[in-house]
């Protein structure tokens, strides 16, 4: 995602599960005074700042935010900087991690950015690494979406196949049981699983304008495509959105405009690194 301005105003579904979820599994996190705070795909900075930071005890010690988009780390700098919080241009799934993350955070949140990743097993096994012994994570992304087989089905379309890829569809959409396959990775890890869930969500566009800007806003194929090809690439995205059996779409009001409502599952996930003698008791 590279356009910050438009995630920033256009992303409201995202932002009501992660306030779901602070809401109902913020209590799983155990906290004592300059605990030190990883959010990993912070993005545009505003949820990071505004909603997550304000929600943690006032005595944590530093609040870090990474993202892989250089453009949304920027402009996290540029319009949320506060005390105690650092943003910094860092893929969680690296190969290499900075000399001073490994070991460094009693906490690691994420929100609707792990789906994005395809090396998962990397991944989390560099959260692992970040964790100090007896450190916690909270963790929200998306299991599946019936956006996602709107992607597939625009992939097969020959003008956009190119600018397709298997990538852009999250790793466990279509699992029966995603939630069994995250955990056992989570285990082998070293994680201790103190909650692995899915729960089905819906979330209703009010007209086709608003999907399209939302779109807009997290759509990977985008930025790979030439600008004048944009539009019509929405315009194709909208027919398959009208023509989906997964999609519902209503009549709301009398200027003709149509509700959109999509059904997805997010997984719901805390887990612990286990404290070693040298940890802090958990």
């Amino acid at each position: 995602m590279n356009k910050p301005e438009l995630y920033s105003k256009y992303s409201a579904s995202q932002r009501l599960d992660n306030l779901y979820v602070l809401d109902n599994h913020l209590d799983l996190s155990r906290w004592r005074a300059e605990d030190v705070v990883l959010d990993v795909g912070s993005g545009d900075g505003r949820f990071s700042v505004e909603i997550l930071m304000a929600r943690l005890p006032g005595n944590f010690g530093k609040f870090i935010g990474c993202d892989c988009s250089e453009v949304m780390v920027e402009f996290a700098k540029k319009n949320h900087r506060k005390a105690k919080v650092e943003f910094v241009h860092f893929d969680i799934a690296a190969k290499v991690l900075p000399e001073d993350f490994e070991g460094r955070f009693h906490h690691i949140f994420s929100f609707y950015t792990l789906h994005w990743v395809k090396k998962q097993r990397k991944a989390f096994e560099n959260m692992y690494k970040l964790l100090k012994p007896g450190g916690d994570m909270l963790l929200t992304f998306l299991a599946s979406n019936s956006i996602f087989d709107i992607y597939l089905n625009m992939s097969k379309i020959k003008k956009w196949k190119p600018y397709s890829k298997k990538d852009y569809i999250a790793p466990y959409h279509g699992l029966k049981h995603p939630e069994k396959q995250l955990e056992k990775l989570m285990q082998k890890i070293g994680f201790v699983c103190s909650l692995c869930k899915v729960e089905n969500r819906i979330f209703v566009f009010h007209n086709f304008d608003s999907l399209r800007k939302s779109v807009m806003a997290i759509n990977p194929v985008i930025p790979n495509l030439p600008p004048e090809d944009i539009p019509a690439y929405m315009d194709d995205f909208v027919k398959e959105v009208k023509n989906s059996k997964q999609v519902t779409i209503e009549n709301t009001n009398n200027n003709g405009e149509e509700s959109i409502k999509v059904e997805y599952k997010i997984f719901i996930v805390s887990v612990i690194k286990p404290v070693n003698e040298k940890g802090f008791s958990v």
